[in-house]
């Protein structure tokens, strides 16, 4: 059985080692390990600074161990500093010098864009929209109106209850984040929770909710029925999904990390770039 460490984040997981440089938030060091196996799943790691002292002195060996730092990490958190190290053919700072004009403000602006989302459900209509009782919601009574939709929540037909919130997917080499703002469908029973907590700050004790993702994104196959997880977070603030782990492409970038050459692909197809 492998030895396991708690972690603060990810709880009790696997204990694994990587160099001193890959821990603390770290970033497009690289990410220098054997081939993971089903033996070894988290093989220890390096950066490429310390592939070059390992170079140098023809592997692990007494000479190289004294000057590489080794330390210990969760396999939480080994695999977020994978994502956040891996160096990719496109850099992060390449896309620094695109300039796109923002569809809500009409502005131009210059750098990533790594903000895109819906404002509704995807099965929000024009019959819905024209029975919105947005006017008439009181979150602090007990009866629920039978069409809502606000920034926030959404009510439809009184048969479904919707969320907003964030699905952040890393992107890999870099710190950043980039983030699909998506509805998630909950339970009434969970609904009724979050709204009777709005302003609670005790709400982010809440469980994590199930929930479906609502939202049809084009630049996936099929996106919405996708289960996941809200995690309700501090009052003003939407909650963030967890998606479950899958085969979708969706799922592979949410934990294993979106490119850089993905976001640019994402931009030129979602915002008004000049032609190049």
């Amino acid at each position: 059985m492998p030895n396991t460490v708690h972690c603060h984040s990810h709880g009790e997981c696997e204990e694994t080692f990587v160099c001193i440089h890959l821990t603390e938030g770290s970033a497009a060091l690289g990410f220098n390990r054997a081939e993971p196996t089903e033996e070894d799943p988290f093989p220890d790691a390096w950066c490429n600074d310390c592939d070059l002292i390992l170079e140098a002195n023809q592997g692990w060996n007494e000479e190289s161990e004294k000057l590489i730092e080794i330390r210990l990490l969760c396999s939480g958190c080994y695999e977020q500093s994978c994502i956040r190290n891996t160096r990719t053919d496109v850099s992060f700072e390449e896309l620094s010098a695109l300039r796109w004009k923002c569809n809500t403000c009409e502005e131009w602006h210059t750098g990533p864009c790594l903000d895109f989302s819906y404002s509704s459900p995807a099965y929000w209509s024009a019959e819905n929209e024209e029975a919105n009782q947005i006017n008439r919601f009181n979150s602090g009574s007990e009866e629920l109106p039978t069409n809502l939709l606000d920034e926030d929540i959404c009510i439809l037909d009184g048969e479904h209850y919707f969320v907003r919130g964030i699905l952040p997917l890393p992107i890999m080499g870099t710190s950043e984040t980039f983030r699909w703002g998506v509805w998630g469908s909950l339970s009434l029973e969970n609904f009724k929770k979050l709204i009777a907590m709005d302003d609670d700050p005790k709400r982010v004790e809440l469980e994590p909710m199930f929930s479906w993702l609502s939202n049809y994104i084009d630049e996936y196959p099929e996106t919405r029925n996708l289960k996941m997880y809200a995690h309700i977070q501090e009052p003003g603030s939407r909650p963030i999904f967890e998606l479950e782990p899958t085969d979708h492409p969706l799922s592979q970038e949410y934990h294993h990390g979106i490119t850089p050459e993905r976001v640019k692909e994402i931009m030129m197809g979602r915002l008004d770039l000049p032609v190049m």
